[in-house]
C-alpha cells in the first residue's frame, strides 16, 4: 500500500470518527502518527482539509470535496484487491452489532465459521436489542431485524425473520387453544415493546388481530421467560423459541396462520467506504442466511 493510500485511509477515519484520537484507536496507530499523516496529505494536496480548534474538528469545504473522492478511490482499491484474491488474506477488526437473541441463535456460529476461513480477522460484536448509532459508536456493520426507521442508512436486505405465536401447554390447557386470529382478543397476550407494530399482529393474507395483556417486555429473552412461566401468548421470531418448541415446553398457537415475517437488513454507515474485511464478512453472512430456512427469503416457516 503506497503512502498516499495510507494517508487517505487515515483521513477518512478521522472524518468519520470526528477526532484524531478516535481514528487512531480505530486504525490501531498512535494519535501522533495519524496527525502526521493528515499533515502530510494536506501538504501533498496544498490545502487544509480540517478546521481545528482546541475543542472541535470539522471538515473544510475542500475536505468535504476530497472525502467524496477518497471514498470512491479507496472503494475502487478494495474492489481491485478482491478481484485478484487478496481478500483471502484479509486481516483487521470489524466492529458490528446485532440483536442478542439472533446472535445467540445464529450469528455467533456464522462468525465462528468466518473466522475459521480468515484466522487473521477479529470481530468486535456488540449485542443490543436497541439500534446503536453506527457513527457515534464507531461500528462498521449492523444486523437489524424489522423495518428500518432511518431512510438515510445504507442498508441491504439479507433475509426475513419468520415469526410464530407460542404459549405454554399449561396456559393453553387452562385458557383454551385459539383456532382463529380473532380468538386472540380473549387471551392474555404478551407484548414486545420494541416491535414497531405494537399490539397489532398482522398475518399473511391480510388478517390482523389487535391483542392486549397485562405483561410486556423490551427484551426477547423476557418475552420468552414470561411465556414459559405461563403468563400468556407471545409472538416473536421462530429462532427465539426453537429449543422450547422442540422440547415441548412451548407449542405453536394458530399453526395454520402465518404472521407476516420481518425483514432483516445489514446496515452500513452512510458515506463511508466499505473495506474488504467488512465486505467479506457481509458476503459470508448473506451466504449463511440463504441456507437457513428461518432466515432465508426463499422458504416458508417450518411447522
Amino acid at each position: 500500500m503506497n503512502e498516499i493510500s495510507i494517508w487517505m485511509r487515515s483521513f477518512v477515519a478521522v472524518a468519520n470518527a470526528g477526532s484524531f484520537s478516535a481514528a487512531a484507536n480505530q486504525i490501531g496507530v498512535t494519535q501522533s502518527t495519524i496527525s502526521k499523516q493528515i499533515v502530510g496529505l494536506e501538504r501533498h494536496l496544498g490545502t487544509q482539509l480540517f478546521r481545528r480548534t482546541t475543542r472541535s474538528l470539522a471538515l473544510t469545504a475542500d475536505g468535504m470535496l476530497f472525502l467524496e473522492g477518497a471514498l470512491r478511490a479507496l472503494a475502487a482499491i478494495d474492489e481491485a484487491e478482491s478481484l485478484v484474491g487478496l481478500v483471502t488474506n484479509i486481516q483487521g477488526t470489524v466492529r458490528m452489532t446485532c440483536p442478542l437473541s439472533l446472535a445467540e441463535s445464529r450469528i455467533i456460529k456464522m462468525i465462528g465459521r468466518f473466522l475459521e476461513r480468515h484466522p487473521k480477522m477479529e470481530i468486535d460484536l456488540q449485542l443490543s436489542d436497541h439500534a446503536l448509532n453506527l457513527v457515534s459508536d464507531n461500528l462498521d456493520l449492523a444486523i437489524r431485524v424489522g423495518q428500518l426507521g432511518d431512510s438515510r442508512l445504507t442498508a441491504r436486505k439479507i433475509g426475513m425473520a419468520r415469526r410464530v405465536i407460542v404459549a405454554s401447554p399449561d396456559y393453553l390447557d387452562k385458557m383454551g387453544r385459539p383456532t382463529k386470529p380473532a380468538d386472540l382478543r380473549r387471551h392474555n397476550c404478551i407484548s414486545y415493546t420494541l416491535l414497531s407494530t405494537g399490539s397489532r399482529w398482522q398475518f399473511v393474507g391480510g388478517e390482523a388481530a389487535v391483542v392486549s395483556g397485562n405483561f410486556r417486555a423490551d427484551s426477547p429473552h423476557g418475552l420468552r421467560a414470561a411465556t414459559l412461566a405461563g403468563i400468556g401468548i407471545a409472538a416473536n421470531a421462530h429462532w427465539l423459541f426453537e429449543q422450547e418448541l422442540a422440547s415441548g415446553a412451548l407449542e405453536i398457537v394458530l399453526p395454520n396462520f402465518e404472521l407476516l415475517p420481518m425483514p432483516i437488513h445489514a446496515v452500513l454507515p452512510s458515506g463511508r467506504f466499505v473495506n474488504a474485511r467488512t465486505r467479506a464478512l457481509l458476503d459470508h453472512l448473506v451466504d449463511e442466511f440463504v441456507r437457513d430456512p428461518l432466515l432465508s427469503t426463499r422458504t416458508s416457516v417450518p411447522t
